[in-house]
């Protein structure tokens, strides 16, 4: 991937430019952003540009043997290293053994998160486990690391999502910086620096990335799908809330429904009215889906329960929202005000937490359900100004 392929963040990729030119490149840098945004395309381009063999002056060639390995991902000097699941059996569970899928994948999408990548598998995950980065990750790292470079003057470790870091795999990766091999560079890429390791975080150099305008994400959209109608891409964009990952899912599948806003809205509805006999029935369906599914979900409802507020207070057609979800919060949002709202995102929240940390689900959401039918029915106190 080249720079020119990515819009937005031109300072950054200058710094990172000019950082080669100058020779001042730090052997461990993180590069931090939200899902969807151009963390991983940015440090792909910057990998691309270190060790093309014919730079230009604000890119890499893009032509170079050097560049076409690293535009397919296939360079011998570029290891990768990615949360995986402990499925089929495998006894070493490392990203070697799922790196075909994980080339596939970042190729087609760039901008994929963490629930992109294992909906790939969900074939073989029934269950819905959730994935890590291993123990084994940083043996197989260092045996790597201990031998020569192939062809390229530096050595790339890109790992994506750090975060999902098991603790022993933190603390073996954190030796590897204290101690770094010459001419190896690590570069990370993460959406939540809170979950890694404080000491790892103080060895390395942070890139804090922009998100997209609005217009960068249809320019972004536009050119990789040339085909698409400008209807269709507004929709994508609706529909995922303009996270671009996301968007170019919805497009590549076709797939402009989302099966969470169903179960979001009966769930309200039947917390509203009080149907117990409902609840327990809708409750019964939902811990019968994966943990990952279970918390997606409530996620889900976390965004929808904070887009009442933006109804409250401020202009819903800022909000990247479907016109389903838009005829929804209209009528649903009265519900949700000053008074519960607090209440209401710290259970949900707590509820996030508890499902990742293997809590029993069906407990987990008839309990929620009987907070929330309380919640829902606290009276808004409006409080007058003269």
């Amino acid at each position: 991937m080249k720079f020119s392929e990515i819009p937005g963040n031109t300072e950054i990729k200058k710094q990172l430019i000019n950082s080669v030119k100058n020779n001042r490149l730090s052997h461990s840098q993180m590069f931090l952003g939200g899902g969807g945004s151009s963390k991983l395309p940015i440090v792909l381009a910057f990998t691309q540009y270190i060790n093309c063999k014919n730079k230009q002056n604000d890119d890499s060639c893009g032509i170079c043997d050097s560049c076409v390995k690293y535009q397919n991902l296939t360079h011998p000097d570029l290891h990768l290293i990615f949360p995986v699941l402990s499925i089929n059996n495998i006894k070493k569970v490392v990203s070697d053994h799922f790196i075909t899928q994980w080339r596939e994948e970042s190729l087609k999408n760039p901008y994929l998160d963490l629930d992109m990548w294992f909906d790939v598998f969900s074939e073989e995950n029934k269950t819905g486990k959730t994935g890590y980065i291993y123990t084994q990750e940083s043996e197989v790292l260092h045996q790597k690391l201990s031998l020569k470079h192939y062809e390229s003057e530096y050595r790339v470790v890109i790992i994506w999502l750090p975060e999902k870091m098991m603790l022993h795999t933190s603390n073996k990766f954190l030796k590897l910086l204290e101690e770094p091999p010459k001419k190896t560079l690590f570069l990370l890429v993460s959406e939540n620096s809170d979950l890694i390791l404080k000491t790892i975080l103080s060895r390395l150099q942070i890139t804090k990335l922009v998100n997209h305008s609005v217009e960068e994400i249809h320019s972004i959209l536009q050119n990789k799908f040339p085909y698409k109608s400008k209807s269709e891409i507004d929709a994508s964009i609706s529909l995922s809330e303009g996270n671009i990952g996301r968007s170019i899912e919805i497009l590549l599948t076709d797939n402009f429904e989302d099966d969470n806003f169903e179960d979001y809205q009966s769930w309200m509805r039947l917390c509203y009215s009080v149907n117990i006999s409902e609840i327990t029935t809708w409750v019964n369906q939902r811990s019968n889906k994966g943990r990952r599914l279970q918390s997606v979900f409530l996620r889900y409802a976390l965004k929808m329960v904070r887009n009442c507020l933006i109804f409250h207070f401020s202009d819903p057609n800022t909000l990247f929202i479907t016109e389903k979800e838009k005829s929804f919060l209209q009528k649903f949002h009265p519900f949700v005000h000053e008074g519960n709202i607090k209440n209401i995102t710290e259970k949900l929240e707590e509820s996030v937490v508890n499902i990742e940390r293997n809590a029993n689900s069906k407990i987990l959401f008839y309990e929620l359900s009987l907070q929330l039918m309380k919640l829902l029915k606290v009276k808004r106190k409006f409080v007058e100004i003269n």
